[in-house]
């Protein structure tokens, strides 16, 4: 069990698409990757944090958020 949780956060890095947990998911692990956020979880760290934002644009895209967006509220 432990082993499929740090390949669902690690992901397959020849995969192209960015993947989120499913809304109802539980936490599996800490890494600050899209994998292992919800999309609006993800939406909001990207609106949080510029570094986030600069760093993994696609990813912040795919959730929802778009540089110079204002945070929502949810």
């Amino acid at each position: 069990m432990a082993s499929a949780l740090l390949v669902g956060c690690f992901g397959n890095p020849a995969a192209d698409a960015v993947t989120f947990l499913p809304d109802d998911a539980e936490v599996a692990c800490r890494a600050i990757l899209p994998q292992c956020f919800r999309r609006s979880d993800w939406a909001e760290l990207c609106a949080r944090d510029p570094s986030v934002a600069d760093g993994h644009p696609e990813a912040c895209r795919a959730a929802g958020f778009e540089s110079g967006q204002p945070l929502q509220g949810r």
